[in-house]
């Protein structure tokens, strides 16, 4: 009788071991995909105004039937209202950036990342209704968009803190990183079969309804500590557990040491590691559609599916690039970080004077420049970005959020640059602008190699939080002269 109720009302330990049968002892790797479509989702979200838009105008409402209702539901921006529209988005990323870390180390990743992802979902499904209300309703959907966007990278930061195996931190992070490539290159073909179907307010309708539920399954699913997770058993949670710190209570370690953190030279070399790669990440793929049409002349529909090569391209080069940093032994961590590092944006600043090199009439070559450019900045995720959750532990969520501030920043500035050097979008312009890049990117790597090290800093040390804890504690029981007198 007892085997009867067992069998249907389980025990507790009988429960969690079926839940751990389900992925063995890779929950983990359910994880980081899980995340890695969250991600993905919330920066679709925001590219896919970039592909709408072309299809927003009356121009192409009139090869269909019904053209009267399709010319209603037609709208045009103009370059400085597009340029205003990206640039609402990293500007309420930008300022919301130091909120949400300061929110994800107090609250964790489940709550914050599950809210910010809904929010996204939900005001993409609204931007349809905001452009028929008015553009100024628009951009305050395009700002929400933003803030939701704010926690992507201490999102990643602390998930690897919590959920990565040491010996699989670079292939965590470069799968995690790469959501942002990953995204164009899903977006731009879903976005065009759409359109093309459905007209523009399905794009935002799909992507939406997609992150919505993506966010759903991701607030029942996950957990911001392996060891309470039903599906994680006793063999996989020593693996994620093995070399951190375990033994020092939540309170010590939600207290930032942020002096140490900004008076270490080696986590000022990853963030100036990202600001070179986020500079020519944001002029690849915010203006090659722009530079391939305008210069190389490419059609249309070249353009669009010659863009999203070269984040898909890139999108490969980092998950490979993080798998074999992991693999190789014979390099310690700060010679793998250098050389990963150098070879992405050495080899991407070659590529860049490559191509300023070939003329413009050799349309295929200069392609392959520019995608050989973007597809070998993929192995930064050995350099730089895998250096960040590896100095900072468990405070990368700060370390690697900082990041998002890099390309949030430079979003706003190399759009400025372009505007300024490339008034005409000629061959020449557009030279000087990639030479520019190719600047940028030596300069950044050669700082990046000089201080960059191998091991986690001292701040990250259980002797540090420990003595700083202490420190703290006797400064509280220390009686004021007031307490004393009386």
């Amino acid at each position: 009788m007892q085997s009867v109720v067992d069998s249907v009302f389980p025990t507790e330990a009988k429960a969690r071991a079926n839940y751990q049968a389900i992925f063995g002892t890779r929950t983990r790797f359910v994880m980081v995909s899980l995340v890695l479509l969250c991600l993905t989702s919330i920066w679709s979200n925001i590219l896919t105004f970039n592909f709408a838009v072309i299809c927003m105008g009356p121009e192409e409402d009139n090869s269909t039937n019904g053209s009267a209702v399709n010319n209603a539901d037609s709208y045009s921006f103009t370059s400085s209202e597009r340029s205003l529209a990206i640039s609402i988005v990293a500007i309420a990323a930008l300022i919301c950036n130091f909120p949400s870390v300061a929110i994800v180390n107090r609250v964790g990743i489940r709550t914050v990342f599950c809210a910010l992802g809904l929010l996204s979902a939900v005001a993409t499904l609204l931007i349809p209704l905001s452009i028929r209300m008015g553009y100024t309703y628009f951009y305050v959907v395009r700002a929400l968009q933003g803030v939701a966007f704010a926690a992507n990278f201490p999102v990643i930061g602390a998930f690897c803190a919590s959920w990565a195996y040491f010996k699989q931190s670079g292939l965590f992070v470069s799968a995690l990183v790469a959501y942002v490539q990953l995204s164009p290159a899903i977006t731009m073909p879903a976005s065009g079969a759409l359109c093309t179907a459905f007209r523009w307010p399905s794009i935002f309708y799909v992507h939406g309804a997609v992150c919505l539920a993506l966010f759903i399954i991701y607030g029942l699913f996950y957990r911001n500590n392996p060891k309470k997770h039903p599906f994680v058993g006793d063999i996989e949670w020593k693996k994620i557990s093995s070399g951190k710190l375990t033994n020092i209570d939540k309170k010590s370690l939600q207290k930032i040491p942020y002096g140490a953190i900004l008076k270490t030279p080696a986590v000022w070399a990853v963030w100036v590691g990202a600001i070179g790669n986020f500079t020519i990440v944001n002029l690849l793929f915010l203006f090659t559609p722009v530079y391939l049409s305008e210069v190389l002349g490419f059609s249309v529909h070249n353009t669009g599916l010659s863009a999203a090569l070269p984040p898909f391209a890139q999108f490969c080069m980092k998950v490979a690039g993080g798998a074999v940093s992991d693999r190789i032994k014979c390099l310690s961590e700060q010679w793998k970080f250098r050389i990963f590092n150098s070879i992405a944006f050495f080899g991407g600043a070659t590529f860049l004077i490559i191509l300023v090199c070939i003329n413009t009439k050799n349309t295929f070559l200069s392609w392959l420049a520019l995608g050989a450019s973007a597809g070998i900045m993929g192995l930064t995720t050995g350099g730089f970005f895998k250096a960040g959750p590896v100095l900072s532990r468990q405070y990368s969520h700060f370390v690697t959020g900082m990041i998002s501030v890099t390309i949030t920043v430079t979003m706003l500035i190399v759009p400025l640059i372009v505007n300024v050097v490339v008034p005409n979008n000629t061959a020449a312009e557009w030279n000087v602008v990639f030479l520019i890049t190719a600047g940028v990117m030596i300069v950044t790597n050669i700082i990046f190699c000089i201080f960059i090290q191998g091991e986690p800093c001292e701040f990250t040390n259980e002797s540090y939080i420990s003595q700083r804890s202490s420190k703290v504690q006797d400064a509280s029981t220390v009686e004021s002269p007031t307490q004393q007198r009386y």
